[in-house]
């Protein structure tokens, strides 16, 4: 076979690896690409800092169903409850550890609901959050291909009776509330 510049190749030489093992870098990537669960967590913290979010008292997520998404469902979580002013103690509650105010506590339900969510094979996790009427509402939804009726594990439904004001599960959706403390 000949190339372009009329040299002469054969077969073997073309069939031969353009490497050799002893050549391979063992050495990690410079960087490498975030997964959706990273990206939207990026995206949304740029958002707050810019000030194009964080008004709205309703928010909700798509999570991919990877194990980052416990990771990434905390942090949005955490970062949105703060651009709403929820994770600031009150003076009543200054001395209260976080995870006890109702931040702490509701980053804590939803890494619970999050990491259920998974261990149940969900598709996707569809994360809302809202504030009104001093209430806290957090919905996980579970999307799958084929409908299902998910109950919460026996250590969520513990959590959620020990630290919300009242929860419940419908289709594949749970949720809870927590009373928010007014803001002075």
């Amino acid at each position: 076979m000949l190339t372009q510049s009329g040299e002469r190749i054969s077969v073997e030489t073309m069939c031969q690896p353009h490497f050799t093992q002893g050549n391979l870098s063992r050495e990690k990537p410079a960087w490498r690409l975030p997964s959706w669960n990273g990206l939207l967590a990026v995206g949304h913290d740029l958002a707050l800092r810019a000030g194009w979010a964080g008004q709205e008292r309703t928010v909700t997520w798509t999570l991919s169903a990877r194990p980052s998404a416990v990771r990434t469902a905390r942090r949005l979580s955490a970062a949105r409850l703060s651009a709403w002013q929820l994770a600031e103690p009150t003076t009543e509650t200054a001395a209260v550890p976080a995870a006890e105010t109702a931040t702490g506590t509701a980053v804590q339900l939803v890494e619970r609901l999050v990491a259920d969510a998974l261990a149940h094979g969900a598709e996707k996790i569809k994360l809302t959050l809202s504030a009104e009427d001093g209430l806290l509402r957090c919905e996980v939804d579970e999307q799958r291909a084929s409908p299902a009726v998910v109950r919460p594990s026996r250590a969520a439904c513990a959590d959620l009776d020990r630290l919300a004001c009242c929860w419940g599960a419908a289709g594949a959706a749970v949720w809870f509330e927590l009373r928010l403390t007014p803001q002075h």
